[in-house]
């Protein structure tokens, strides 16, 4: 296999920007408008109304109710997207899933079969660490959440990935031309609808950065295996296991979940889809190659460049020359290491602590010599902005022109992927923001941009094949 055909499905239909616009609203709001509309013979009949009551209190009293409205919620969000992705894209559910003419069964069953071994291995490791923490609530009401469990998560769990790593994907697979771009791009959006997760803010941020991970671990299977069954499955046995066996709902109420209070996974979350993705391509290794290429490579139509830059004297030559017309020198490029980009990002950021460390001195100073003008507060507000923006304008105006002194000691430079040319604004400030991806995960600094960097075919990381640039030996 050459090419990542569950990305060239994106090909199919009308994908103008204003009917993916138009089929997000359609989606996500039509049901919620749907749901008042059903929701006004309850209010006439409920009248006059208790003021009493508010919206949270009502959910916590009610936990098996709003989870009836959160399944006919996603029932009618299932149905809309079908018909708008049909009537406005002429888009085909199936190609959102699969370029194969059938449902693939038997990888949505393996990926429901594996999740679930994960996720019960998990569990046993925690009751066997903190038996008494682990408490089995065993009643009727459990049997009402597993039986709804079993109705609507299958619906609600088959929607999003078809909406996120179906529909989204090969959306922005399309725009970027990156698989890796696109999978990261829905991974934060998904991700994002997850805030709310959480009995506190801290533990919602928790829940983001967990739903990310699964989310980019479910897009790399997708595309690893040219398919959507295997996330489908693993997506529905998640959300059936953690809302009926282990309280995963518990911010909403007090669910009659088989395992409650207290109950947390033996092993942190966020490490349980690694384990997946490693069991899922055991042995098969090379099909994770494609993620890391550009999607022009993999199909048409694609961007060509006319002309190209050289390095060494900056003339102009055909796309088509070896050689450059004025100095002679090959017009063959050697991409920079990743070992030596690190050097170069290193050495930057020395000087860039440093030169923020004397910004920190002489603020200081100043509130030292007059402290009855600036307040210790406001001297540190002042310092943590002017370093920010300096952290941040630095790489943009110096790699405008295509080199940071960190660049210019190990001999590299940044140039436009196509034409070798200097880089413009646009390219340099979105290569630097994404750098915040690139440096992701933040428990271990750089880790991905460094896994991706060193699998890319032209060495680039995350910001470069969003700003379509490279890193080059000049």
């Amino acid at each position: 296999m050459d090419r990542i055909t569950f990305l060239d499905n994106a090909y199919l239909g009308k994908n103008q920007w204003w009917r993916y616009l138009l089929n997000l609203i359609i989606t996500w709001i039509g049901p919620v408008l749907l749901l008042l509309i059903m929701l006004i013979p309850v209010l006439i009949f409920s009248y006059p109304f208790d003021t009493k009551i508010n919206a949270e209190t009502w959910i916590r009293d009610n936990p098996l109710v709003f989870l009836v409205f959160l399944g006919i919620y996603y029932a009618l969000a299932f149905a809309l997207f079908y018909a708008c992705s049909r009537l406005i894209q002429g888009k085909k559910l199936l190609d959102m899933i699969t370029p194969d003419s059938h449902f693939n069964w038997r990888r949505m069953l393996k990926g429901a079969g594996l999740w679930s071994l994960i996720l019960g291995f998990s569990l046993m490791v925690d009751v066997l660490l903190s038996p008494t923490t682990v408490n089995l609530t065993f009643n009727w009401p459990f049997f009402i959440l597993l039986l709804l469990s079993l109705i609507i998560f299958p619906i609600q769990a088959s929607f999003e990935e078809i909406f996120f790593r179906g529909y989204l994907l090969q959306g922005i697979g399309l725009l970027t031309r990156k698989p890796l771009i696109a999978i990261f791009a829905t991974s934060v959006l998904f991700a994002i609808g997850h805030l709310g997760n959480g009995q506190t803010f801290a533990s919602g941020l928790s829940s983001v950065f967990n739903m990310f991970i699964l989310g980019m671990v479910l897009g790399i299977i997708t595309l690893g295996e040219n398919g959507l069954e295997t996330a489908i499955g693993t997506h529905i046995a998640n959300n059936i296991i953690v809302t009926s066996l282990g309280n995963g709902l518990s911010f909403l109420g007090d669910y009659p979940s088989l395992l409650t209070s207290g109950t947390s996974l033996g092993v942190p979350y966020f490490i349980l889809p690694f384990i997946l993705l490693a069991l899922v391509f055991w042995g098969k290794k090379d099909k994770l190659s494609l993620i890391f290429k550009t999607h022009w490579r993999l199909s048409d139509p694609y961007p060509v460049a006319t002309e190209i830059q050289c390095v060494n004297c900056k003339t102009i030559n055909p796309e088509i020359a070896n050689y450059c017309r004025e100095c002679g020198e090959p017009l063959l490029i050697e991409y920079a290491s990743t070992p030596r980009k690190v050097l170069a990002f290193l050495i930057d950021l020395t000087l860039l602590t440093i030169v923020s460390l004397v910004l920190m001195g002489v603020i200081f100073l100043m509130v030292y010599l007059n402290p009855y003008s600036f307040s210790p507060g406001l001297a540190s507000g002042v310092w943590l902005i002017l370093s920010t923006l300096i952290f941040f304008v630095y790489p943009v105006l110096m790699e405008k022109n295509g080199k940071t002194v960190g660049k210019m000691i190990t001999g590299l430079r940044v140039v436009d992927e196509y034409t070798l040319k200097p880089i413009s604004y646009r390219q340099s400030i979105l290569r630097n923001v994404m750098l915040i991806a690139d440096l992701f995960p933040f428990i271990l600094p750089g880790l991905l941009g460094l896994i991706v960097s060193a699998k890319s075919d032209e060495k680039q990381r995350m910001g470069d094949m969003a700003a379509e640039t490279i890193v080059i030996w000049g």
